[in-house]
């Protein structure tokens, strides 16, 4: 458990450390690339730095939300692009268990049945999107249907959330599913 606290003081600490830095002109693809990379160490607060970058610097909202966007599709694709080719063995490898979650068998029964909505589904909200991915990838999927699927969801996403965090941050405590980031964000909502 000491671990795992010490890693959520870190990622607090580097994204507050980080957030110093919201009005530089490298900022906004920076957050695009911490999204990119979420996708592959799900570790990323992503939500929470595009909601309190917003809260930060309100007149540059839709530029984040853009950001991390793009940076989220691109790292869909690089896992989605890594599944393809490495397959199911080397996923197990590096997500040890994700098959045996509730959330993987979730995505396995709604994406045989409904396909490309549910990975629509779960871009558009705050549920972890890297099963979606996986089963997806392995169901060989075409990468430019996946991406325009993925770009749409996330951007959609992320335009709510960093509209709310520029213009109605209270609001954000009613948002189901991103308390956590907010708070590794060292974003604190009082109703």
């Amino acid at each position: 458990m000491n671990e795992l606290m010490t890693l959520h003081e870190r990622i607090t600490t580097y994204v507050k450390l980080l957030q110093r830095h919201a009005d530089r002109w490298w900022y906004t693809s920076f957050i695009g690339l911490l999204a990119a990379a979420d996708n592959l160490v799900v570790v990323v607060p992503t939500d929470g730095i595009l909601v309190s970058s917003s809260m930060l610097r309100p007149q540059r909202w839709f530029w984040f939300a853009l950001s991390i966007a793009i940076g989220s599709t691109l790292g869909a694709l690089v896992l989605a692009g890594l599944v393809e080719f490495h397959g199911l063995p080397w996923i197990l490898n590096y997500f040890p268990g994700i098959d045996q979650t509730n959330m993987w068998q979730w995505t396995e029964k709604f994406f045989d049945e409904y396909g490309l909505i549910v990975v629509f589904a779960v871009a558009a909200t705050p549920l972890m999107q890297q099963p979606t991915l996986i089963l997806a990838s392995l169901a060989n999927t075409p990468l430019v249907k996946l991406a325009i699927v993925v770009f749409i969801g996330r951007l959609i996403k992320f335009l709510i959330m960093a509209y709310i965090g520029s213009h109605a941050p209270k609001l954000l405590s009613r948002l189901w599913g991103i308390k956590s980031d907010l708070k590794d964000a060292g974003v604190e909502i009082k109703s």
